[in-house]
């Protein structure tokens, strides 16, 4: 469906790619508590991140729409909500630099991502939480007229295993709005990232803390203006939301598939269980969330492309639908298959790496006051 909008064989092409590659190894890679390296350098070679990037920024010249196809081929052929979940998370890197990066931003950070290494957007700490505005990481003026940063970040999204990081922080020189964004090398001195939180599920996307200490980071590396962050940050984080909307219909189809296969194989009191007006109730409900998720993420879309002054509520909506869904249709598929379903494995798995999404990306509380607040804000 999703090729009335973006070029044809797209999403295909990336689930043929990510059954051979993600799918094989996420059991490995989830055992490990690592980001799945090989695989995501063989998409990254395969042209993932070029996808919605200019020509003269090394990409394809196509548009979101055909990473969104991309995002659902890996989501239905990799069978790793994990992993698609730090892809989210690099995409929104990707809009960040190209929204708000300058040409010699796009021209060394792009390229770097490009070409396979992982980013993270460092956002949140452990005084604020969701609330992004009680940072306290922050950056003085060395004699040189560089920055060194200063900070420590909790619960980041591809944290342990990421190269390069766009770094929410503080320039307390520039007065009441300090609140600035920063491109740094997790490589580079003074950096340190914890080891992966342990954590229920998604233990294919390591999450966990980076400290700051005395990191220089060069002017030329801040992205927008100082005292901008906020509202840069805001708008960009507005793709990563409905694009979990987007994968999230798209790993539960086959889910759901495999659901209604097992029900109409399944025999109890002498039929199948498929014929039971409760087991088509789950099913269907669960068809039902997964398709106004999908659709209401590709509205989310659009109104984000085309700059809709409705686009940040859509992409909200498309979040919270996003984390309710794959809670709903993950607990549906263990609910018909009984106890094969809660035994450990696959289906169990799935809803413990869905759990995580209610609150992964702002949780459905945070989502509803977005909402709300641009109800006010479009009502006035």
């Amino acid at each position: 469906m999703i090729d009335r909008f973006a070029t044809p064989g797209v999403r295909e092409r990336f689930e043929k790619l990510a059954a051979e590659t993600v799918a094989v190894r996420a059991e490995e890679c989830a055992r490990q508590d690592r980001l799945d390296r090989e695989s995501w350098q063989e998409l990254s070679d395969a042209g993932l991140w070029r996808l919605a990037v200019p020509t003269e920024w090394g990409g394809d010249g196509g548009t979101w729409w055909d990473l969104a196809a991309a995002l659902e081929g890996i989501a239905a052929g990799g069978r790793d909500l994990g992993f698609c979940l730090s892809v989210v998370a690099q995409a929104g890197l990707v809009r960040s630099l190209l929204t708000y990066g300058t040409d010699a931003q796009k021209e060394y950070w792009l390229r770097r991502l490009l070409s396979g290494d992982v980013g993270a957007t460092a956002l949140t700490e452990t005084t604020g939480g969701s609330d992004v505005t009680r940072i306290r990481t922050a950056a003085r003026r060395a004699a040189d007229g560089d920055y060194l940063l200063t900070g420590h970040k909790d619960h980041i999204t591809n944290g342990p295993a990421a190269d390069v990081a766009l770094v929410l922080g503080r320039i307390p020189e520039a007065g009441d709005r300090d609140i600035t964004l920063f491109m740094v090398d997790l490589h580079a001195e003074g950096v340190q990232r914890g080891e992966p939180e342990n954590m229920m599920g998604n233990r294919t996307s390591p999450t966990g803390p980076i400290a700051f200490t005395d990191v220089r980071v060069e002017p030329h590396n801040i992205v927008g203006e100082v005292g901008a962050g906020i509202e840069a940050i805001y708008n960009t984080i507005s793709l990563d939301r409905l694009l979990y909307g987007i994968l999230a219909a798209a790993y539960l189809d086959p889910l759901l598939d495999q659901t209604l296969e097992y029900a109409l194989t399944r025999n109890a009191f002498k039929v199948p269980i498929a014929e039971h007006q409760y087991v088509q109730g789950r099913i269907t409900d669960a068809k039902f969330a997964v398709e106004a998720t999908r659709w209401v993420s590709y509205g989310a879309l659009d109104h984000l492309m085309r700059e809709s002054g409705e686009a940040s509520l859509m992409c909200s909506v498309a979040k919270y639908h996003a984390g309710e869904t794959l809670k709903l249709g993950t607990e549906t598929a263990l609910r018909v298959l009984g106890h094969l379903g809660y035994m450990e494995g696959p289906y169990a798995q799935a809803l413990k790496d869905a759990l995580g999404t209610v609150i992964a990306g702002g949780t459905a509380e945070m989502q509803r006051k977005n909402v709300f607040n641009q109800m006010r804000r479009l009502a006035a």
